[in-house]
């Protein structure tokens, strides 16, 4: 009998890589896509919300940076009962529980059941992120791993450009119906789309390959060998084989860094775009979307480009440097929207491109018990980032006024960021 091997390894391997794609990828770029939309309606809401809730700059960045401490807490809690429950019944928790969540947003009236609700989003999506992570890790081994991370990415920008808009969009035209203001229709026909994704995933996501009904059996025996091949050489299998591993202090450390970075952007960034003198908010709305535009098309390339032997070292240095660079220019010229714009599209770009090749870099380190601890406890402690970012930017927002000392503040975590990285990753660059 000819195997899939029999007949042309290398044309039917990215044959086979790109069937895995197109498959698995489409549900978890919804999954991650509203998780990142999530995060940018509480950008979106501020322009109306804290107006009207009286709600200080410390209050709002508090509030928005909560959502990571319930996060924190509950992900590595998230990423076990995953690989025990299984990713689509998971999965579908996830996404369930965090959109009822939101939706009861358009109901606050003060800072604390502001506070509450964005605690309880927060530990209703933990997992989201390293349970991706752990989950294509089941799937796809190195040489195809920043090809399948940057199309996951990729849902980053799109949610992003697709928030400005349609943030825009619902806050503008259903502002006062039914009584309510626009920023609780954001909440509430956001979270409502995010509840509908949960059958979405029940239906169509497979929970590992060997229950992929539309793969043949050579096709999964080729799949499953390549992942239990990265198995053999990676250095890390137990849950505490990764607690030991002193890539892992560096990793959590290094990603916390890069997140204040994220973080800047995605609950400022509608902001920054009104100090810099425009005020209409439809305008801001597009004018947001151009920066995760620009970091979309980029990520494409960046993932597959940088699964070349050697390369990825280079990738991630770049990368480092374009965002650490894009916050500095965008603080110098926070006076300017295009040259501000053009700053905080650099860091985008940046920030993305090194995200991507940053979670190539640890599936080689973690496999098996490991990948899920390993992965959920640098995910939980880096995203600790978005606690301090936004939080941080608000109190200096509001002791100088503006937000150009917060930014270079976030250029240099970014450039600590980069050396981290550089340590943690000697060997696995290689």
């Amino acid at each position: 009998m000819t195997t899939i091997t029999d007949v042309d390894p290398i044309v039917t391997v990215d044959r086979l890589y790109t069937k895995i794609a197109w498959r698995i990828v489409p549900i978890l770029i919804l999954i991650f896509f509203f998780a990142n939309l999530d995060r940018a309606n509480v950008g979106f809401a501020a322009l109306q919300m804290r107006q009207e809730l009286g709600f200080s700059n410390a209050a709002y960045g508090l509030g928005a940076g909560i959502f990571f401490i319930g996060y924190f807490l509950f992900e590595i809690p998230s990423n076990v009962a995953l690989q025990k429950v299984g990713a689509k019944i998971w999965f579908a928790r996830i996404v369930l529980t965090w959109g009822m969540a939101t939706i009861a947003l358009a109901f606050v009236t003060d800072t604390t059941w502001f506070y509450v609700l964005r605690f309880v989003i927060g530990a209703a999506e933990a997992g989201t992120a390293p349970g991706v992570m752990l989950y294509l890790s089941q799937w796809v081994p190195d040489s195809q791993r920043g090809r399948f991370n940057s199309l996951y990415w990729v849902s980053v920008p799109i949610a992003f450009v697709a928030a400005g808009p349609l943030s825009g969009l619902i806050m503008t035209l259903f502002h006062g119906v039914a009584g309510c203001s626009g920023w609780q229709w954001l909440f509430a026909i956001e979270g409502a789309l995010t509840v509908l994704v949960a059958p979405l995933i029940v239906f169509g996501l497979a929970n590992d390959i060997g229950d992929a009904k539309w793969l043949t059996d050579d096709e999964k025996r080729v799949a499953q060998d390549a992942v239990a091949a990265l198995a053999k050489t990676a250095g890390a299998h137990t849950y505490k084989d990764a607690l030991r591993k002193p890539e892992t202090l560096l990793a959590c450390l290094a990603y916390f860094c890069l997140l204040i970075g994220y973080y800047g952007i995605a609950f400022w960034l509608p902001q920054l775009i009104k100090q810099a003198g425009i005020s209409d908010t439809m305008t801001i709305g597009w004018l947001s979307a151009l920066p995760w535009l620009a970091a979309g098309l980029a990520v494409v390339f960046v993932g597959p480009f940088s699964d070349a032997p050697g390369r990825r070292g280079a990738v991630r240095t770049i990368a480092i440097l374009m965002t650490a660079i894009g916050f500095a220019m965008s603080a110098y010229f926070s006076a300017s929207v295009p040259l501000s714009l053009f700053g905080l599209t650099m860091a985008a770009v940046g920030i993305l491109a090194a995200s991507t090749v940053f979670w190539a870099n640890l599936a080689r380190i973690y496999v098996g018990g490991a990948a899920a601890v390993g992965f959920a406890t640098i995910n939980s402690i880096g995203n600790l980032g978005g606690f301090v970012s936004p939080y941080m930017l608000g109190l200096i927002t509001d002791a100088t006024g503006s937000t150009v000392l917060g930014m270079y503040v976030i250029a240099a975590s970014v450039a600590i960021s980069g050396v981290l990285m550089s340590v943690c990753f000697k060997k696995s660059d290689a």
